[in-house]
């Protein structure tokens, strides 16, 4: 049974200045402010509950201040009521868990027109929304789903703990405003499902679910969950993953999707094949990473897969992406092949130097032996070769230097 019960009213004592500057109409805005009445749920559609009520208010309450409603909600398994936005008009529209049982309140709020603070306020109106027929212990539990590629679907639950074992599920769905019936079921380590394969997705707009049970000796209580695609969407794996022979790790989106990149996150794998070791780089927006902490010596295997993260978020890693394999003889391409380049320049360098240094010697033990004729020409225009009257010719004997006799006087006085 759905119970209404709205509460009593309670009043605020606060002066109001109208617009025109004239005070009036002050007791009834400050006095007793009824709270709504007849609240209706005028549409169902797969938990989405359409909300109207009436605000029970006069036409010159409405004319002389600006009428908001207040709208809460919480489930009966929870003690939290969850506020929502204020409203201008008396609807309201929402998606339930309506398996849990939920209760609606509303209130009126009146705000001065001029200065949009709260002069009055009613109190609560609420209405309990019952749970659907059946046992608790009859309703599905680990409910979930995967949406592959924006085009299809897959639901799994658990049976319920009570549910007879002849219970049958069916599960209805719906976007766009349009509510289909799932059609392809199965059974799959202790789980039913069913698959949904028609129809393209709109990643904008969430997705209503229903699991309803029937069989022949009692009453399933239905399930309701809305989805937002995005989160539960798993992506098609990154494509062409390729080792460049500079250790570069390259790979492209997989193809179909527009989304900016730097919404999406990467995880690359890099395993070592002789030692089984793995390890995992988390990655943003990129499309390529160069590897730097490897061994040469060691064979080495890599893979991708992504994720959309950073502009709203999946619940699930993509497949990994095709493997590459980088192998000794690349590493030697790469690396070693740098080594030996500077080594070989090195070594160039040196017989260069070398090279130069001997010729430089040689140059100096092979030096031609110059011409004496050049050199000394006296020697062989005026003398015809004769090296002995050359010199004696370059080096003339002065006067000075002849030889002179010289008298040696002996002493007349001797030593006692």
């Amino acid at each position: 049974m759905l119970l209404l019960a709205p509460c009593f009213a309670i009043s605020f004592v606060l002066p109001i200045v109208l617009s025109d500057g004239n005070l009036g109409f002050r007791a009834n805005l400050t006095a007793k402010l009824n709270p709504p009445t007849n609240i209706t749920i005028v549409d169902r559609q797969l938990g989405e509950l359409t909300i109207t009520w009436k605000d029970n208010l006069s036409e010159d309450m409405k004319k002389w201040s600006d009428v908001r409603y207040l709208f809460e909600f919480k489930y009966f398994d929870s003690d939290d009521w969850q506020e929502d936005s204020r409203h201008q008009v008396p609807e309201y529209m929402r998606t339930f868990e309506l398996h849990r049982g939920v209760s609606l309140r509303v209130k009126n709020i009146l705000l001065d027109k001029q200065r949009s603070i709260v002069i009055n306020k009613s109190n609560w109106t609420v209405k309990n929304i019952q749970p659907p027929p059946g046992d608790q212990e009859t309703l599905v539990s680990n409910f979930s789903c995967i949406i592959y590629n924006h085009s299809s679907m897959n639901c799994t639950w658990r049976k319920g703990s009570k549910a007879p074992t002849d219970t049958e599920y069916v599960m209805y769905y719906r976007q766009s405003e349009t509510t289909r019936r799932c059609i392809h079921y199965f059974t799959k380590n202790g789980r039913s499902g069913c698959q949904v394969d028609q129809g393209i997705y709109d990643a904008e707009e969430n997705i209503l679910i229903c699991v309803n049970g029937s069989n022949n000796t009692g009453t399933i209580r239905s399930y309701y969950a809305e989805l937002d695609p995005q989160e539960y969407e798993i992506y098609n794996p990154p494509v062409n993953l390729k080792v460049l022979p500079n250790l570069t790790v390259k790979w492209d989106m997989p193809p179909g999707y527009v989304t900016n990149i730097n919404c999406f996150a990467f995880e690359l794998e890099v395993t070592d094949l002789d030692e089984g070791s793995t390890e995992l780089l988390g990655l943003h927006g990129e499309t390529e990473y160069v590897l730097v902490n490897i061994n040469p010596t060691k064979r080495y295997s890599a893979k991708v897969r992504l994720k959309l993260k950073h502009c709203k978020e999946t619940k699930f890693w993509s497949d990994w992406s095709n493997e590459d394999f980088i192998e000794n003889v690349h590493l030697f391409n790469a690396y070693w092949m740098l080594l030996m380049l500077a080594i070989i320049t090195a070594m160039t360098g040196m017989l260069l130097l070398f090279a130069f240094r001997r010729c430089k010697v040689l140059e100096t033990v092979f030096e031609p032996i110059p011409d004496p004729q050049k050199k000394f020409k006296a020697l062989f225009e005026e003398y015809n070769g004769d090296f002995q009257n050359w010199i004696n010719y370059q080096i003339p004997i002065s006067k000075a230097d002849e030889c002179h006799p010289v008298v040696v006087e002996e002493s007349s006085t001797s030593e006692a």
